[in-house]
């Protein structure tokens, strides 16, 4: 080989190919990334779905709703099925209330002695029960800036006792009477463990004078929702609710936190409001005439709202409260925001009696007309008998209150009434635009 002639030298020339796609691996592997991607997407999906409903569910206010009351005997003994009255864990038969006394009686008189201690463990007992009901009152302080002549800025301060009754998922909402919060700047919850709270008001009834204040949640820590409770209301149209032992929770004496025993001793009395009339519990207990709180029974069942501005004037101090049986439609309007319509009558029933006896007609007696209210711009008269609220038949006072409930303020609708006239009652029909007491 000539070492100067590089033609000489001979190479051997490689030529590199491609490696030849497989169309079916590809194909498996874009698969298996679609199915990886539906997968990663429905489970991407199906959690921010999981946090969506949680976040709306927080912010979603449940709508309050509180079960009307029906009068009945309200006999904690009640008959057996063999017609027999179960008193405690002993039966008897009893033929009459007469025979049922008697046995009650001789039961404490003949097999119950008690000594100090017994004495001591009632008490306990009693207070024991005040606790649990203490848990869903509230102290409601309203606070009002003011100047003096010299303008010097003072705090004028309004308390009263408020009453857990709901809560809409968002607030916590608060019965109160009587606060006047219209005229405070600010107004601030005290619970029972002493936390406190900013609230506002939310809905106001003038004619009962009945307030809805609301506390927004994230205020309240989980402690302190560990002590209180919403308040359980009962049922206090029930006949046999007078004589019923009761505890008074609140201030009965003028001071938080104070509490009274004793029993209901009537609930015959009525005081006419607009457009209702709402029954009053009258106890024997002795009090402050400032008092607030609540009427609970030994269950801790609400049965009344302290009023002592409905007391009867020879004796102011004993406590007096409204019905809880005939304030429930107007809680649960209020809780949820809404106003109760107003016809603007005030009244009485027409009984089967006074009917038979005087020939006024059934229905809801009219004795006088609120000035500037929707009945008298109507032409509804003092000495009306109203018998039909749009298609409804009214047959008593709480009819009227309980159709109107039904209603709203701006609500156009139909008044039946019956009207002595020419020695006669003759029917005639008024069309009303309702509007709202508060």
């Amino acid at each position: 080989m000539d070492e100067q002639n590089p033609s000489e030298f001979q190479f051997i020339k490689e030529k590199i190919k491609d490696k030849p796609i497989n169309r079916k691996r590809v194909a498996e592997r874009l698969l298996i990334g679609i199915i990886a991607a539906a997968i990663f997407g429905a489970v991407a999906a199906l959690a921010f779905a999981f946090v969506l409903n949680r976040m709306t569910a927080s912010m979603r206010t449940t709508v309050v709703s509180i079960p009307s009351d029906e009068e009945n005997t309200g006999d904690e003994n009640k008959p057996t099925e063999s017609g027999t009255t179960e008193v405690s864990d002993n039966s008897v038969d009893l033929n009459n209330d007469e025979d049922e006394a008697k046995v009650v009686i001789r039961r404490v008189t003949e097999h119950v002695s008690l000594t100090t201690d017994d004495y001591k463990d009632l008490y306990r007992a009693l207070y024991t029960k005040a606790q649990v009901v203490d848990q869903s009152i509230v102290t409601v302080t309203g606070v009002k800036s003011d100047q003096d002549w010299f303008d010097n800025t003072f705090e004028d301060t309004n308390q009263t006792s408020g009453l857990i009754v709901a809560n809409n998922n968002r607030e916590l909402l608060i019965l109160a009477v009587n606060l006047q919060s219209k005229s405070a700047d600010k107004l601030s919850v005290t619970f029972h463990d002493g936390s406190t709270a900013e609230a506002t008001v939310k809905e106001t009834d003038s004619n009962t004078g009945l307030e809805i204040l609301g506390v927004n949640m994230n205020q309240i820590d989980a402690d302190t929702m560990n002590h209180i409770r919403e308040a359980t209301l009962g049922n206090s149209a029930s006949s046999g609710v007078s004589g019923k032992p009761v505890i008074v929770v609140g201030t009965p004496y003028g001071a938080g936190g104070s509490l009274a025993y004793g029993f209901i001793s009537t609930k015959e009395r009525n005081v006419a409001l607009t457009d209702r009339n709402i029954g009053l519990l009258c106890t024997d207990i002795y009090g402050s005439t400032q008092a607030t709180g609540v009427i609970a029974d030994y269950d801790g069942e609400i049965l009344g709202i302290i009023n002592q501005k409905v007391a009867s004037e020879d004796m102011p101090n004993l406590m007096t409260a409204y019905s809880i049986s005939d304030l429930k439609e107007l809680i649960e309007k209020l809780s949820n925001g809404k106003q109760p319509a107003r016809l603007g009558v005030r009244g009485t029933d027409v009984t089967k009696e006074i009917n038979k006896e005087n020939g006024i007609p059934i229905g809801a007696y009219v004795k006088s007309i609120d000035m500037d209210s929707p009945a008298m711009n109507a032409g509804i008269q003092g000495g009306d008998v109203i018998t039909k609220i749009g298609t409804q038949s009214i047959e008593t006072f709480d009819d009227l209150t309980n159709a109107l409930m039904k209603l709203q303020p701006e609500d156009e609708t139909v008044v039946t009434v019956k009207r002595y006239a020419h020695k006669e009652y003759i029917e005639m029909t008024f069309e009303v635009t309702l509007d709202q007491a508060g």
